[in-house]
């Protein structure tokens, strides 16, 4: 029998359980209610709200009609994005968090998930067990990648091949360390994307872990790791690197780089067979030069690779995407017109024929709001 990811998984749920008993014995009833007094006299209050709103066209001026990458599937019409409302109670060493999305973005982040449950981005409780340690559980956005959900949040408003070909999301526990600039995280989780299993899928745990140095003003770096058998049985292993570096006051550099290692499952019929790992990859580059409080150049350049056609973008070859953005802010809304070539080197979408376009052109204008 393997034991799998079962011993750390232990490990974290004796610790949780641990942690909650000592907190039961240590705090007697309305310590909440003078934590909330305390955070009012020193200017914090312990609830708080915020939210974005996002909407754009979008219009394919040549080639495959096909939607490439997440999110931005419409075509020659008007589209809501995503409404996001964030809800945060905190109190002196724990805390509360639910994000909810409503729209297409928000539905097809959540794409494991019906009704209700499609609305929740993240809902999670933390503990700070000693300074610098925090415990996690519940669901929250994935640490892998350089790219978030919520528009209002970056440089480009369409999304990259890194991004959508996941991780999504992660629900599970963690536990986070911070050290001066040295940030670290291990957790276990239920199969990325998956809040729940379903009882007909295999039911195998991931394991998540991250390091990151990061100091405001100077370069922030990050090595992040998500690996585990998946609800089709298939193991998928995946490294990934982040790197912004700021080169001024106005000019900033990111970079992000990932690769997925993927195992086929095994097969009744073929037991003896040898599985071979396959792979798909992928790195950007994000230049963002800020020429006023208004205004804000943005061009990323990716490349991805999926020769097998196994991520969720099955390319079966690779491709080079140009994204140039200009962000025009006027207070808390943004106006974002973005141009996007997208060069394959296989034909994709519109079917495989050899007259298949073997590129995209797309303009596209978006507004989002900060509330």
């Amino acid at each position: 029998m393997k034991l799998g990811y079962s011993l750390p998984g232990t490990l974290l749920v004796f610790l949780l359980f641990c942690f909650a008993y000592v907190s039961a014995q240590e705090q007697p009833p309305g310590v909440l209610q003078k934590d909330s007094a305390a955070m009012k006299q020193d200017g914090r209050h312990p609830l708080s709200f915020h939210g974005n709103l996002d909407f754009y066209y979008k219009h394919i001026l040549h080639g495959t009609q096909a939607a490439t990458t997440s999110f931005t599937s419409a075509n020659k019409r008007f589209e809501l994005g995503m409404l996001s409302v964030q809800l945060a109670y905190e109190a002196k060493k724990s805390g509360i968090v639910l994000d909810l999305g409503f729209g297409p973005r928000a539905r097809d982040f959540a794409y494991t998930d019906k009704g209700a449950m499609a609305a929740i981005k993240q809902a999670y409780v933390y503990y700070d067990l000693i300074k610098g340690l925090r415990i996690t559980a519940g669901t929250w956005a994935t640490h892998i990648g350089y790219e978030l959900l919520d528009p209002a949040l970056n440089a480009h408003y369409s999304m990259s091949y890194l991004f959508s070909t996941g991780p999504f999301s992660n629900t599970g526990l963690k536990a986070a360390y911070t050290s001066g600039n040295h940030h670290m995280m291990v957790g276990i989780s239920n199969p990325t994307d998956y809040r729940s299993v379903p009882e007909n899928l295999f039911n195998r745990k991931t394991l998540i872990a991250r390091y990151s140095y990061e100091k405001p003003g100077a370069i922030t770096m990050a090595l992040n790791y998500s690996g585990g058998r998946q609800p089709d049985s298939a193991n998928l292993q995946q490294l990934d690197g982040v790197l912004t570096l700021p080169l001024g006051s106005k000019l900033s550099l990111g970079w992000n780089g990932s690769v997925v290692f993927r195992k086929k499952p095994k097969v009744p019929s073929t037991e003896s067979a040898v599985r071979s790992w396959n792979n798909w990859w992928g790195q950007a580059l994000y230049l963002k030069a800020d020429l006023s409080n208004q205004l804000q150049l943005a061009l990323r350049e990716e490349y991805f690779e999926d020769k097998k056609g196994l991520s969720a973008i099955p390319l079966l070859g690779s491709v080079w995407a140009t994204t140039a953005t200009m962000a025009f802010r006027f207070g808390d809304m943004t106006i974002l017109p973005e141009i996007r070539w997208d060069q394959f080197s296989h034909p994709y979408g519109d079917g495989e024929s050899a007259n298949a376009p073997g590129s995209q052109w797309q303009a596209l204008m978006a507004i989002t709001y900060q509330f």
